[in-house]
């Protein structure tokens, strides 16, 4: 590949032994501050041009790989509306060892002045769309600047396949990329791109991302531990077996047999139900049910059953309602073990606030449906009653063997000084805040509760689903990690945001599993400092 003539200095006086050092003899010196060592590129339009067209050994990828090619750099802003720095744009292919297989489209953000560090955008869903990594990260929002906007050079990818839907899992190595293997090829050609770039190494690697992206840094710190430094994983879709038997069964639950579907009226209902019941448990009345338990205990839907459990309309629900909602609010035992011996998913946040039209609002052909079949479902293998998931093991194992996060085995991350911030919000229909949680107590379990606090913190956020929510999450936690990989202090009682627009600006502590926020009995309910961490 050619290498781009890049002259650079280090922007602060104080910093410029140390940058000397770091890009000429290869030497790794700490930085002074994240000011003192940032990097600038003198020519930057040269600099990016040279890269265009430019072709990528094989040799560069750990894995076995086919050559990678650039098919576009070019400089780009400063855009001063976003906030985004001048930046040299890199997109390209990273080709499959087989020609057969489908390569990995990809988009590095290189910037004019870098500060040293990188972060992996994750994808979301199915993926096969291009990360573009140029705006905000998962549960950033609101006023949280896009990693690129910090100086950060920001990459992403399509994980390997350009197919649309599920096609590409009749592909070994697409299902394989998607999986993990596309964030450690991502990384090596990011890593490959900056040395040519900027002349070094970075000192710091990390990755963020929210669903399918909180997958992905699981896998990275699980199975890529020496590429990262540290990961932010939101709302992790890490099983992916587990979840779409849950998924499987809350659409019977809903629609075989028919009747145990919600209208919009009746999820309306129930919602106002389960506020009126647990709502002021936490010591306030915010539209938040943040005491689970005693919401558990306080709320019974059987306080709307219709009279003789018949369905007569939209002020009441059926038995057949009650059945499903009940149903789909308990844990549930598959048939048989997932990888890392995961043999449970769930319960779903029926009862407790979450939102229904997913699951139990449309009809059976509509979006629902559709969600259903686009992860390879079948229908006519499974019922509500007895319910035989042995019938698709064969399938699912198939996946779930290469997909799932699940191995708490992070020894080398630790080692290594990883860190790790866990987020899950507790009215999340897709990815149910006990599936978090039990991977973190399987941390807990192999490493202790102190020991574990040293390298992952988990945070549980009530009224949060996935991404969305009556508390829809802000939070830094990009900065929040950098301070802790870098200083080794862990976040002090962190605040999250909430950019909901009829709520925007209203703050909660970010409270460790297993306290929530507790109203103090005084104060602004829209201040995080009125309200404590606490346990029933």
């Amino acid at each position: 590949m050619k290498r781009a003539l890049n002259v650079v200095h280090v922007r602060r006086p104080v910093a410029l032994i140390a940058g000397f050092l770091y890009f000429v003899v290869g030497a790794h010196v700490p930085p002074a501050s994240a000011a003192d060592d940032l990097v600038t590129i003198a020519d930057g339009a040269n600099s990016c041009a040279a890269l265009n067209g430019s072709k990528i050994a094989s040799s560069v990828f750990a894995l076995p790989t086919g050559e990678a090619t650039i098919s576009e750099a070019v400089l780009i802003g400063p855009d001063e509306v976003a906030g985004l720095p001048k930046y040299c744009r890199v997109r390209g292919s990273i080709g499959a060892a087989s020609l057969a297989d489908p390569p990995i489209l990809f988009q590095v953000n290189l910037p004019n002045q870098w500060n040293l560090k990188t972060v992996l955008y994750g994808g979301s869903g199915l993926n096969g769309v291009v990360v573009q990594a140029t705006d905000q990260f998962k549960a950033g929002g609101g006023s949280v600047r896009p990693a690129l906007a910090r100086y950060y050079v920001t990459y992403g990818s399509d994980s390997g396949h350009q197919t649309p839907g599920n096609s590409f899992y009749n592909n070994a190595q697409a299902t394989a990329n998607y999986s993990h293997e596309a964030v450690k090829r991502s990384k090596d050609l990011a890593s490959h791109l900056v040395k040519t770039y900027y002349g070094g190494s970075a000192r710091r690697n990390y990755q963020i991302g929210g669903s399918k992206g909180g997958q992905e840094g699981l896998q990275a710190a699980q199975r890529y531990a020496a590429d990262f430094d540290g990961v932010v994983s939101n709302y992790p879709a890490a099983q992916n077996g587990s979840l779409r038997l849950g998924w499987n069964r809350m659409w019977h639950f809903a629609f075989d047999p028919p009747g145990g579907s919600l209208t919009t009226a009746k999820q309306i209902l129930l919602k106002k139900a389960v506020m009126t019941a647990c709502d002021g448990l936490d010591g306030a009345m915010d539209g938040i049910v943040s005491n689970l338990p005693a919401c558990g205990r306080a709320f019974k839907v059987e306080s709307l059953r219709c009279p003789d459990g018949a369905d007569t309309g939209d002020t009441c629900l059926s038995d057949r309602q009650i059945f499903a909602l009940k149903d789909a609010a308990k844990e549930f035992t598959f048939a048989y073990p997932m990888p890392n011996g995961v043999r449970t998913v769930g319960p779903f946040p029926t009862l407790n606030g979450g939102d229904l039209q997913l699951w139990f609002g449309t009809g059976p052909d509509g979006t629902q449906q559709g969600f259903y079949k686009a992860n390879k479902v079948r229908p006519e293998a499974l019922g509500a009653e007895g319910i035989s998931e042995a019938v698709w093991q064969n399938e699912v194992m198939k996946v779930a063997t290469v997909y799932d996060a699940s191995n708490p085995d992070l020894d080398a991350f630790k080692v290594k000084g990883g860190k790790m911030l866990l987020v899950q919000g507790t009215t999340d229909m897709l990815v149910p805040h006990p599936m978090t949680t039990h991977y973190f107590e399987a941390l807990q379990r192999r490493y202790g509760a102190n020991e574990l606090k040293s390298f992952v913190r988990y945070y549980v956020v009530p009224g949060y689903g996935h991404g969305h929510g009556a508390f829809n999450l802000s939070w830094d936690s990009l900065a929040a990690l950098d301070a802790w990989v870098e200083t080794g202090k862990a976040p002090v009682s962190p605040v999250a945001t909430d950019v909901n627009p009829q709520s925007s600006g209203r703050q909660r502590p970010l409270c460790e599993y297993p306290t929530w926020p507790k109203y103090k009995g005084a104060g602004d309910i829209s201040l995080a400092e009125s309200f404590s961490c606490a346990t029933e």
